[in-house]
């Protein structure tokens, strides 16, 4: 049963094409589509806070499933009362399903994947070996990235975390259940972002 809380509206069409714009209502406010949506990957923006980015007209913050998953994790911000309390941030949140990182710890970002033609990020081992050089603490563990680091199957995806190196168990009903104990206003349902250079079958 549709909610008036939650709505979609088209404002305007355009007669000349298919650009249109729209307002999305949710119970924390609306967001004007097509929108800038801030990335606040672990629930915080870098540079800015979220009192500055509201007054800048910011209405929409896109947050991290994947990393807010490992830490602090979903039980503790929806014992904080949901992602809006434990922010202190009272506009719309959106949160992605964590399917992304299941391709970025094998394959890297977008960029490495097509310069490397596919070959499975090893490691990390230049970004970490440079950081060894400097003396720099390198915040992604070498043994959690690259071949070997996800397993997909038909019902799951199996991960370590960069953090301590557990394994961690993705279902899409776990990243339904994980987004919703973060009280985020939108969610999004688990996807996977194949490499390019895989065939259909």
């Amino acid at each position: 049963e549709p909610k008036d809380y939650f709505k979609f509206e088209i404002i305007h069409q355009s007669k000349k094409s298919l650009a249109r714009t729209g307002r999305i209502t949710t119970p924390h406010g609306t967001i004007d589509t097509p929108a800038f949506v801030a990335v606040g990957t672990n629930a915080a923006l870098k540079a800015i806070d979220f009192a500055k980015a509201d007054d800048a007209g910011q209405q929409l913050i896109f947050s991290n499933t994947y990393h807010l998953l490992l830490q602090p994790g979903p039980r503790i911000i929806r014992d904080a009362g949901g992602i809006h309390k434990f922010t202190g941030r009272e506009k719309p949140f959106i949160t992605d399903s964590g399917g992304f990182q299941v391709f970025s710890l094998a394959y890297g970002s977008v960029k490495e994947s097509l310069e490397s033609g596919g070959e499975l990020k090893r490691s990390n081992r230049k970004v970490i070996q440079s950081a060894k050089k400097r003396n720099d603490k390198c915040h992604w563990r070498s043994d959690v990235t690259g071949e070997n680091a996800v397993t997909v199957t038909e019902d799951h995806v199996i991960f370590k975390s960069y953090r301590d190196g557990a394994k961690v168990t993705l279902t899409p009903e776990s990243s339904i259940q994980a987004q919703r104990d973060i009280g985020a206003d939108i969610i999004i349902p688990l996807d996977e972002l194949p490499p390019h250079h895989i065939d259909r079958d």
